[in-house]
């Protein structure tokens, strides 16, 4: 990254600032490695909230919706966050990288989005597209859970979402995007947004 000087005028009184920048060279390898991880990744760790308000903790294969505008999910109606998704229309959602594959724990390689979650029913015309993107990322088996009545699509589009890679290399991305980043996000002691 690339380190540019700024200076700041402030009651007569003149200070320097440090901020770090990210160069485009770099954004665009950050960005990919994002792209990456969601290509690695088949299964993404869902949270979401019961009706009485305690939080459920699950987990769920993914696909990623045509022009990258989310994550398509297919989850049956036995299951907990089902219901949640449906009644709310809210999630948070974690793909992180396996530990073996991390060399530090505390900075393990993860994206964290929190998304709308829209329902297409059966006879919605995107239903056979989204059911598409799974079954080319998933196999066979979607065939099966289709034709079972419980099985539910639905489409996770991002809200806001921040992925972290190491220490001081956490970067917000931008409103409804799945890998596009807004800014490099830094402590108390570092530039803001």
């Amino acid at each position: 990254m690339e380190k540019a000087l700024v200076y700041c005028v402030n009651d007569s009184k003149i200070r320097r600032k440090t901020e770090v920048q990210t160069v485009d060279s770099d954004k665009q390898q950050i960005e990919d490695d994002i792209a990456q991880l969601l290509d690695d990744m088949k299964s993404l760790m869902l949270a979401t909230v019961h009706q009485d308000k305690t939080p459920l903790a699950s987990y769920t294969p993914f696909a990623i919706a045509d022009n990258d505008s989310g994550l398509w999910i297919l989850v049956s109606d036995l299951a907990g966050h089902a219901q949640n998704l449906s009644r709310s229309g809210l999630c948070s959602c974690l793909l992180i990288r396996d530990e073996q594959a991390s060399a530090q724990v505390y900075v393990r390689e993860r994206l964290q989005y929190e998304m709308k979650c829209v329902e297409y029913p059966r006879d919605h015309p995107d239903w056979e597209s989204g059911i598409k993107a799974l079954r080319d990322r998933q196999g066979a088996l979607v065939e099966t859970l289709t034709s079972l009545a419980d099985f539910r699509l639905f489409l996770l589009v991002p809200q806001s979402g921040r992925y972290v890679v190491g220490f001081g290399k956490a970067y917000e991305l931008k409103v409804t995007s799945l890998f596009l980043i807004d800014y490099h996000l830094q402590g108390p002691t570092g530039p803001q947004k």
